[in-house]
């Protein structure tokens, strides 16, 4: 499937509204509580478990998402691991599925092609180089140009060379728009190092359509990395995908119970900073995205 040229011109529709878009939940969460079996990617669950996946999307879809994300974050890890065609089979059916629950909907919305970082050490002190994790990058970007996706998004990276690198490959390897978060701790800082003004530099440099935050902070706690994001981005649009809470442990395991409604209510507080796109990360769920929904409807009204 070949996109054409109204599908760039839709995200920038997205981003110029008044009120802020809505992402999707956490796909990684709803696989584990689906079933995933031990020792499987959830990328891979696109090949073993399709159905699953497709039941997902619709229901984020159903709760009210303009963007799906599709089920390939881990994918970079498989090129890392040296199994690329099983990296690019997961690839090609995330996308394909994702375009399937949107294509399903009376209000089609925009399908995200997800990819994150290498899990890996990389550059002198580790065994893979930036270069070779970029190129993973451009694989997928073509890849998901091919097979329908609307636009790019990096997420959760913690290096900004690595994030810089993703960036520039993502945007040489097709005409789609790229937007980029990195994860950041309670000290406003990344678990490389990183501030938020070093994200902001790199997405400049490669000309992304949006930066922001994601993983790791509640939306109480990621409302002071947002606000240093929006300073040092002066007019770039900012997104923002918050865990839902903090988790506790149980049985060995960690469980979010941070209620949809409280959910909803604490990421006010992001939107009042004037973000141009609100979703959900770890913990998240649809039920979590329909209660975003109904604060960004009742703000459209007023």
């Amino acid at each position: 499937m070949n996109n054409d040229l109204a599908q760039p011109c839709r995200i920038a529709e997205l981003l110029g509204k008044r009120s802020a878009f809505l992402l999707d939940a956490a796909t990684g969460t709803a696989l584990l509580a689906s079933g995933q079996p031990a020792g499987t990617g959830s990328e891979e669950m696109n090949l073993s478990s399709p159905e699953k996946v497709l039941q997902i999307h619709a229901e984020n879809i159903a709760a009210g998402s303009d963007v799906v994300t599709t089920n390939t974050f881990g994918v970079t890890q498989l090129f890392m691991r040296g199994k690329t065609v099983l990296a690019l089979r997961a690839l090609e059916d995330g996308v394909r599925l994702a375009r399937r629950a949107a294509g399903a909907s009376p209000h089609p919305p925009l399908v995200a092609l997800d990819i994150g970082p290498a899990g890996c050490l990389l550059g002198p002190l580790g065994t893979v180089s930036y270069e070779a994790a970029a190129e993973a990058v451009c694989a997928q970007v073509e890849a998901g140009a091919r097979c329908g996706a609307d636009f790019v998004l990096l997420e959760t990276f913690a290096d900004t060379e690595e994030f810089g690198h993703a960036a520039r490959a993502a945007k040489k390897s097709s005409g789609l728009p790229v937007l980029g978060t990195m994860t950041f701790g309670e000290s406003g800082r990344s678990f490389m190092g990183a501030a938020p003004a070093d994200l902001v530099r790199e997405a400049r440099a490669a000309g992304l359509a949006a930066v922001g935050a994601n993983c790791s902070l509640g939306p109480d706690e990621m409302a002071p990395v947002i606000e240093q994001i929006l300073r040092a981005a002066d007019g770039l649009p900012v997104i923002a995908q918050p865990n839902a809470g903090q988790p506790v442990i149980k049985d060995g395991a960690a469980v979010y119970e941070m209620p949809a409604e409280a959910f909803a209510e604490s990421a006010k507080k992001l939107l009042a900073l004037g973000i141009k796109g609100i979703g959900g990360c770890c913990g998240t769920t649809p039920a979590m995205i329909a209660a975003l929904r109904s604060i960004l409807n009742n703000q459209t009204k007023g």
